[in-house]
């Protein structure tokens, strides 16, 4: 953020102080004790935010990122009654705005202006191209599941970044006498089993001739979470129980204080208008539970795979890359992830084997460097690239066997 832009709150604050104490000394007339409360109550204001911001910046080692404002307050997610949510059909998001991820602040990442298309996923260059059925004739369809690792889309530089789109345009460049389609089916924070019951009752019928399978993050606070069920009933909830919070939400203002946005995030149902994942959850964690999830998890993989193979469908498989930067490193609960996330793969690499699908590696092939993500699992452009150029191998192969 530019630093007029990122002081000019409190540059602000004093001139007014300033404004207001001024005539407290020259003019007798003035009600000199209103002014003194009023640029009391601004100096006050500034000390607590300066103080707030040293105080996170030295406990958690680094700076406190504003939460920005939704400029529409419009709602684009919507219940359903199978999963947890879907986002809406056809719908235009607010404007861009910053990534506040951790990694590569200075690079000015962008959430893009997208909007959702007739399955209601972001998909394409814009986020707006439809999947069309039936499936046109000589078109090669690739469909890639997953969850906000997939789903991940972000703009840097005006241009349009997901591993999915870098897929698309990686593999129409190597084969370019081939008609080829890569659509984003990820979702953020849906687990193995949201992401089958959506392959059983939509991806299927898009008639894809590949599916990419790249998850299993979002999953690992449902196996920690007390009280575990097969089902994950122990840890999800339909959005439709706590859809009217947001409404509620889109009343609360928004001020780029560090410490009101700070408490507000705290106290209004952690930060339920920005925050969909304390929507479709609940129970406790248990950061000393066994990952006794594993299990389903692979179940949930199988079952896609046995689909795939009875309709002719060709799987590529990746283990999930994942990044202990120094923001995390000594993080019990990122390393307890990590542990889970290790045997994800193992289960995915079990998979890969016992129905001879091909395996990428992810977890190895990509650097443990910032330069590779903006989070512990998301990928900065470089690392959707990276990721993107590994899966096409296997997908190439396939391909040309069409």
């Amino acid at each position: 953020m530019h630093r007029l832009t990122k002081y000019s709150f409190y540059l602000l604050c004093l001139f007014f102080t300033s404004v207001l104490f001024i005539p407290w000394f020259f003019f007798e007339s003035v009600n000199k004790s209103l002014f003194f409360s009023i640029g009391l109550l601004l100096v006050s204001i500034v000390v607590v935010e300066i103080a707030f911001r040293l105080f996170y910046k030295i406990k958690f080692k680094t700076t406190y990122q504003l939460i920005p404002k939704d400029p529409s307050k419009k709602i684009y997610i919507e219940p359903h009654p199978y999963l947890p949510y879907v986002k809406k059909k056809h719908f235009l998001s607010p404007k861009k705005m910053p990534a506040t991820y951790p990694l590569n602040k200075d690079k000015g990442f962008w959430f893009g202006q997208y909007r959702t298309n007739n399955f209601s996923i972001n998909n394409g260059i814009n986020g707006d191209r439809d999947v069309t059925v039936p499936k046109p004739k000589g078109l090669i369809r690739i469909n890639c599941l997953g969850e906000s690792t997939t789903a991940n889309y972000i703009m840097h530089n005006d241009k349009s970044y997901s591993y999915p789109l870098e897929l698309e345009k990686y593999l129409q460049k190597q084969l370019p006498n081939k008609d080829i389609e890569v659509n984003n089916f990820g979702q953020g924070y849906w687990t193995s089993a949201e992401i089958l019951i959506k392959f059983l009752l939509d991806v299927i019928d898009t008639e894809p001739d590949i599916i990419i399978i790249y998850y299993g993050y979002s999953e690992l606070p449902v196996y920690l979470t007390k009280g575990f069920q097969n089902d994950f009933s122990h840890a999800r909830r339909s959005l439709a129980e706590t859809a009217y919070l947001y409404k509620y939400a889109s009343i609360i203002p928004h001020i780029p204080l560090a410490f009101y946005n700070y408490l507000v995030t705290r106290l209004c149902y952690q930060n339920i208008r920005y925050s969909l994942i304390e929507s479709i959850t609940k129970g406790e964690i248990d950061i000393n539970s066994e990952f006794i999830g594993i299990n389903v998890y692979k179940r949930n993989v199988e079952f896609i795979i046995n689909i795939c193979q009875a309709h002719g469908v060709n799987v590529v498989l990746s283990t999930q890359s994942h990044y202990l930067h120094d923001n995390i490193k000594n993080n019990k609960l990122h390393n307890k992830y990590r542990q889970g996330l290790i045997l994800e793969n193992s289960a995915i690499s079990a998979l890969a084997e016992k129905y001879s699908i091909p395996l990428v590696d992810s977890f190895s092939l990509i650097p443990s460097e910032d330069k590779y993500y903006v989070d512990g699992v998301h990928f900065s452009p470089e690392g959707m690239e990276l990721l993107a150029k590994n899966i096409s191998r296997p997908v190439m192969e396939f391909i040309k066997r069409i």
